[in-house]
């Protein structure tokens, strides 16, 4: 062999060495392994409710020094997250070769970051009055996580403005604010007291009664004007104009007529009418109430009867003015205590004799009428004596003294505390009396002043309607009831 060839041979082996030592030094020294790769995010995150789409990942054999060397390998996905509900979880991704294991894991949130949506209801052309506060038109509330918190929603109405606020149960917060528009288009409403038309009796005051009321601005009453005025010395028709306007420029007008009419008399030419005659009677007085009342009844020269108590003693003067005034003075009852003046017939007649020495004392002459404490008809004696009343009834004819009910009740005695109501229940039943041929004896208490002023009313109505009124005596029908005991 020629020395040329020795030396090439020498070469290529050495080469062969060399290449053959770095093999096996890589070779070593490289550390083989599974290496998994995943595709997207980690971690990923999920807003509340989407749904969840899976990357995947790759798997390879290689190794740490010759990387090189790649071999793909299947891989394995364990797991999946619940979007469903808040919170995390985890994806498995594996992968195998012989001895050899790979795997990672991807971390997946599902989260709500979303804030929850008001929307504001709106009504076409809606306002709200000028100093009231503001009615809601309405409004929803929806989360894409917790569903319907309308009813959660706080809502604060502040200089014009109305803020809604919610926070989901995730602390989102969401926020809208409406503007309030303020109107107002309707005009003050005027309410005439008594109604459009009047009726006065000339030489009668006349008394204007009215008042003013708006949606926005309330009481205005002290805002009307009145155009016109009313003579009731003057026979005629009078009309009287209101106006009133609120604080947004809206003007209201109402008129009323006032009629003035000669003055009705009291004509005791008609007592053969039995139908058209009314008695009108005031138990439990004197009281507070009984000089209106004797000024009402003076006014229209009507006489009326009065059963009296001692009740009110620092009235005891009026009983002075009934009789000087004309009107019959009776008695009721001392005390009106039933416990005590129906214990016994002397209890009763003691309490008799007790305010008849009152009468005697204020108007110079003793009674012979009376009214029996709760009528002759009351059941409430039977729980003290029984049969008191049928025994009471018989001493009073035998004692010469007459008593008296009532076939008209007012209702001031216990149903009622409203004048037009008194008002109404008269009249009803004196026509209801008239349409039988019956007088009527009116029962009313003159101690009740919403009862004393309905008189006027009952007195003007019955007089237009051709009554005559009188005061009870001896002879006058006594409008008995039944004895319940």
């Amino acid at each position: 062999m020629s020395k040329t060839k020795k030396k090439k041979t020498r070469i290529v082996l050495i080469a062969a060495l060399l290449i053959a030592a770095v093999l096996v030094f890589c070779f070593g020294i490289n550390r083989w392994q599974v290496v998994i790769t995943m595709h997207g995010d980690d971690p990923q995150r999920i807003e509340f409710p989407d749904t969840y789409e899976e990357k995947g990942a790759d798997a390879v054999f290689t190794g740490t020094i010759l990387s090189f060397v790649r071999y793909s390998l299947p891989v394995i996905t364990e797991g999946e997250p619940d979007t469903e509900k808040l919170g995390t979880s985890w994806i498995t991704y594996k992968a195998d070769l012989w001895l050899w294991h790979g795997e990672a894991k991807r971390e997946v949130i599902v989260e709500d970051t979303t804030a929850p949506v008001i929307h504001l209801n709106s009504i076409d052309d809606y306002y709200t009055l000028p100093n009231h506060p503001y009615k809601e038109e309405g409004y929803t509330c929806v989360d894409n996580h917790d569903g319907d918190l309308t009813e959660k929603v706080e809502t604060k109405e502040e200089d014009g403005l109305v803020y809604y606020t919610i926070t989901d149960s995730s602390g989102n917060t969401a926020q809208m604010t409406r503007e309030i528009v303020y109107d107002d288009r309707n005009g003050p409403v005027i309410t005439l007291d008594g109604g459009k038309e009047l009726v006065y009796y000339n030489g009668t005051p006349f008394h204007d009664s009215y008042s003013a009321s708006d949606d926005a601005d309330g009481d205005v009453t002290d805002k009307v004007t009145v155009e016109g005025s009313v003579d009731t010395s003057v026979d005629g028709d009078y009309k009287l104009t209101y106006r009133v306007k609120d604080s947004w420029g809206n003007e209201s007008t109402a008129v009323r007529i006032v009629h003035v009419k000669p003055r009705p008399v009291n004509d005791a030419s008609k007592y053969a009418d039995a139908s058209k005659l009314i008695y009108l009677t005031f138990d439990d007085g004197p009281g507070q109430y009984t000089e209106q009342l004797l000024e009402i009844l003076d006014r229209y020269k009507v006489k009326a009867t009065f059963f009296t108590t001692s009740a009110y003693p620092a009235y005891a003067y009026c009983m002075t003015k009934e009789a000087q005034a004309g009107h019959t003075v009776a008695v009721h009852t001392a005390t009106h205590n039933y416990a005590q003046i129906y214990a016994s017939e002397d209890a009763y007649w003691a309490d008799f004799n007790r305010q008849n020495d009152v009468i005697e004392k204020m108007t110079g002459k003793r009674s012979s009428l009376f009214r029996f404490p709760g009528g002759s008809s009351n059941t409430v004696s039977a729980s003290y004596n029984s049969g008191i009343m049928t025994r009471l009834a018989a001493q009073a004819q035998n004692k010469g003294y007459v008593y008296f009910d009532w076939n008209v009740t007012s209702g001031d005695a216990g149903t009622t505390t409203n004048t037009e109501t008194v008002y109404n229940n008269v009249v009803s039943a004196i026509q209801a009396n008239s349409k039988h041929g019956y007088p009527s004896v009116v029962l009313q208490h003159d101690v009740k002043g919403f009862s004393v002023n309905a008189v006027e009313r009952i007195i003007l109505w019955g007089l237009d309607n051709g009554y005559v009124f009188l005061p009870l005596s001896e002879g006058s029908p006594t409008a008995h009831h039944t004895i319940a005991n």
